[in-house]
């Protein structure tokens, strides 16, 4: 209020700042109310709910409402620095590198812990680090070792990771646009976000954060309505938040949950709605903000308009890389850990995992037991990812499909697709993006089996393309190893998350792609 006054125009301000005047006007009845009438509006409110730990969900309002005033504040603040005078890469590194250093901080405090004994430095790091890239490889248990406090924190730092690409884009567009750099790398954004002026642009990051608001909250309640009674949760408050918890987990393919053993545990192992539900979650994160609204847009319209080129490779090299996964899991896994299910259940459990196996890392089969050909074709599967654009990781689906039909037709100069074809000069781009990446996976894998002499080559595999795909699956050795190769295993996070899009800036500047003309936005890495 105070700074709404000394801005010398009050009306304008509270426009500006609608979201934390009314939050600060709900604060302030509350106080008053409960202070002359010892009546609170909070609690009745949440009592239409059914929720019952009222105090409990009003420390957690409070605890996210900061954070979003931190954070407000701090772009604020940034706005007006001189770090905007840095490279978009460097300004998107940082960005995460910013994300990670205060995530690992609050993590090591003991209030964060369930034991209040606080947890070490490095797993911390680790911690935060697969919580920002979303990935979901984790040295300590989610669900045991953190208290609630710890556990909202990591939901924060999913959230905020899963989005901090198109908080990126937005700066460029908010800071950049009255300078000549400013408008090449606004140019530069709109490439990646594939759209034609700044106002598409602008457009594009309200509808993101509008959109994944809006599926986040009808996962949560789905999920709330889905859950086995013998999860035993100790009340409604506690069931909402694992509603919200994994609904934004699964939506940003982080694969962070709160049971011990993942989607394997006895509780919820068998209840299968709740499986379809988290893997459609996982398809909409992966499959990239542009083609949810192109999607969207082929229904406001009645089927009168078409998907885009980077749509429909989206949509098609998903279904048939889900198809694909699941009928291998399902052959090679049906005498295995399939073995008690009838028809219906493993056909749901082969498709979750190979929805899980791109980006998400969940597991409702423990993948310690799993067979030889399952385990090549889920690294496989990790290191191909989600789609351009999307929370997901691993080199895009985009990438290869361009290498695959490279390969199909290598003998011709162009590659037909539909009506538009890919040039030679995105078949480049695409193979700088496998080069690089499997060049960091072979390289890691290298340190690993040197630091790791106890772990088999196959393991080592496994974990190091889950971490470089930002995917979050694991053999179970992650805690298990030294301090080293959660290093390694860290610094394959990060560069996964930052790698490829950052490389794919660097190709997109390399290359004037309007005079590309038969490139039709094609987005890659």
């Amino acid at each position: 209020m105070l700074r709404a006054r000394m801005s010398g125009n009050f009306q304008e301000y509270l426009r500006g700042n609608r979201l934390e005047y009314m939050l600060f006007i709900i604060l302030v009845l509350e106080l008053v109310m409960s202070w002359l009438l010892d009546f609170s509006i909070i609690r009745l409110l949440l009592s239409f709910t059914g929720i019952e730990n009222h105090d409990h969900v009003f420390i957690l309002f409070l605890h996210v409402w900061l954070l979003f005033i931190v954070g407000i504040e701090l772009g604020k603040a940034t706005s007006r620095s001189t770090i905007w005078k840095l490279s978009p890469p460097i300004l998107f590194i940082l960005s995460f590198v910013v994300l990670i250093i205060i995530g690992s901080s609050l993590l090591m405090l003991p209030e964060m812990s369930a034991d209040k004994q606080g947890i070490s430095f490095i797993d911390a790091l680790f911690t935060s680090i697969s919580a920002n890239c979303v990935t979901g490889l984790i040295v300590v248990d989610t669900a045991t070792f953190f208290s609630l406090k710890g556990k909202v924190l990591i939901l924060l730092l999913i959230q905020l990771g899963g989005l901090n690409i198109i908080a990126f884009a937005t700066y460029f567009i908010s800071f950049f646009r009255k300078s000549v750099e400013g408008h090449r790398n606004i140019t530069t954004i709109k490439e990646l976000l594939h759209t034609d002026s700044l106002d598409s642009t602008k457009n594009m990051v309200k509808m993101v954060v509008f959109t994944t608001l809006i599926i986040e909250f009808i996962g949560t309640v789905i999920l709330y309505h889905q859950w086995d009674p013998q999860v035993g949760f100790s009340d409604n408050s506690e069931k909402l938040f694992y509603s919200v918890f994994h609904a934004i987990s699964a939506f940003n393919n982080a694969g962070f949950t709160l049971f011990t053993d993942g989607f394997a545990s006895v509780t919820v192992q068998s209840t299968f709605p709740l499986h379809i539900t988290v893997a459609l979650l996982i398809i909409l994160g992966g499959l990239g903000f542009t083609t949810i609204q192109d999607t969207f847009s082929i229904f406001r319209h009645r089927f009168r308009t078409k998907l885009p080129v980077q749509s429909k490779i989206a949509w098609l090299s998903t279904i048939l890389l889900v198809l694909v996964g699941a009928a291998i899991f399902f052959i090679a896994e049906n005498g295995n850990t399939l073995g008690k299910q009838d028809f219906s259940e493993a056909i749901t459990t082969s498709i979750f995992q190979s929805v899980t196996a791109r980006t998400a890392g969940f597991n409702t089969v423990s993948f310690s037991n799993l067979t030889p050909i399952v385990i090549a074709t889920t690294m496989v599967l990790m290191f191909i990812g989600a789609s351009s654009g999307s929370t997901g990781g691993g080199i895009k689906t985009s990438t290869f499909t361009v290498l695959l039909l490279a390969i199909i037709k290598r003998k011709e100069k162009a590659i037909d697709y539909g009506k538009s074809f890919l040039t030679s000069v995105l078949v480049k781009k695409a193979v700088t993006i496998l080069l690089y990446s499997f060049g960091v996976i072979v390289g890691s894998v290298i340190i690993l089996i040197i630091v790791e002499p106890d772990k088999t080559f196959t393991q080592l595999c496994f974990e190091e393309i889950s971490a470089f795909g930002t995917v979050g699956l694991s053999t179970g050795i992650t805690p298990e190893l030294s301090i080293t190769g959660k290093s390694v295993i860290m610094a394959s996070m990060f560069i996964g998350r930052i790698g490829p899009l950052a490389l794919a800036y660097a190709l997109i500047r390399s290359i004037q792609v309007s005079k590309q003309k038969t490139e039709q936005g094609i987005m890659i890495g």
